[in-house]
């Protein structure tokens, strides 16, 4: 088995895991994995309209959502097979 193949039905669940965020100006879409990995990325061709900071900040807010949605979609996978758990 390749190291980098999930082992599991459960690894691959993970594995399958995203989340989505997008701007309410709809500039920027973006999707990442549970470890944070940007998964896809679109950017508007007016997202520099309000200059590279306003950009930055956005693509970073928008990154940290998809990232939280992502390990909160993980942790229900998760439930309470997660080491440490009285339910198990």
């Amino acid at each position: 088995m390749d190291a980098a193949e999930p082992e599991s039905e459960l690894d691959r669940r993970i594995a399958a895991v995203r989340g989505e965020s997008r701007s309410a100006d709809g500039t920027i879409t973006i999707e990442t994995d549970p470890a944070g990995r940007i998964t896809r990325l679109y950017v508007a061709d007016y997202a520099m309209d309000d200059g590279p900071d306003r950009l930055a900040a956005v693509l970073v807010e928008q990154h940290r959502n998809a990232h939280t949605a992502a390990i909160d979609q993980a942790a229900q996978i998760l439930g309470p097979a997660t080491p440490g758990s009285s339910d198990v």
